[in-house]
């Protein structure tokens, strides 16, 4: 027996168009263009069997989830430990500003971010851990057939991934994830996920 939750990172956020990190002390809003992405995905899912959305604390998840809720005529369930990465220092920084620095710190960051995390930052095996434990913990008490559909962060479904695959830190620089990009995980009555890569067909 198995439960699936489709990861699906946020739309575009005010911080995606003007190139800012957004972490803990900063809390951005779709555009416009995130909120088309957000109605899409809605549409996308229409027919998806989806028991239970869960969502970010973040606006910017929870904004994305909203028309996919409705759909469903189900109340999106915030679970924190699904927020984004914690950016330290960096939080709410031009990724340019950095980028043109040259500190140590974000050159190491941008080569591995499980041995370099940002100053004062989490490190993104870390954050892949705490998404599946809370998932793992909301499965245990809603496990029913069906679909949960989790609103989260890039980081957060590139570190749920490298814990998986048991991969190390320089292989999230080989994941893109999109504005409303997705990934299927399969949790398992032994406790153990899998990544899904075939596509899902949903009945009309």
């Amino acid at each position: 027996m198995y439960s699936d939750v489709l990861l699906v990172r946020h739309g575009e956020s005010e911080a995606n168009a003007t190139g800012r990190f957004a972490s803990h002390t900063w809390d951005p809003h779709l555009t416009p263009i995130g909120k088309a992405q957000a109605l899409h995905l809605a549409t996308q899912l229409h027919h998806a069997p989806i028991r239970y959305v869960v969502t970010s604390p973040l606006a910017r998840a929870q904004e994305t989830i909203a028309p996919l809720a409705a759909v469903h005529g189900l109340k999106p369930v915030i679970l924190t430990d699904l927020s984004e990465v914690n950016l330290g220092q960096w939080d709410g920084q031009q990724l340019k500003v950095l980028e043109q620095s040259g500190l140590d710190s974000y050159r190491l960051w941008r080569v591995d971010p499980e041995k370099n995390p940002p100053p004062g930052g989490e490190r993104i095996l870390a954050v892949g851990q705490r998404v599946l434990e809370t998932l793992t913990e909301f499965l245990s008490i809603h496990h029913e057939t069906g679909l949960t559909v989790a609103a989260t962060h890039a980081d957060c479904v590139k570190g749920a991934c490298l814990v998986i695959m048991n991969a190390d830190g320089p292989a999230t620089r080989c994941m893109l994830v999109p504005n409303t990009g997705q990934v299927l995980l399969r949790h398992w009555d032994n406790g153990r996920w899998s990544i899904v890569l075939s596509p899902l067909y949903f009945k009309e």
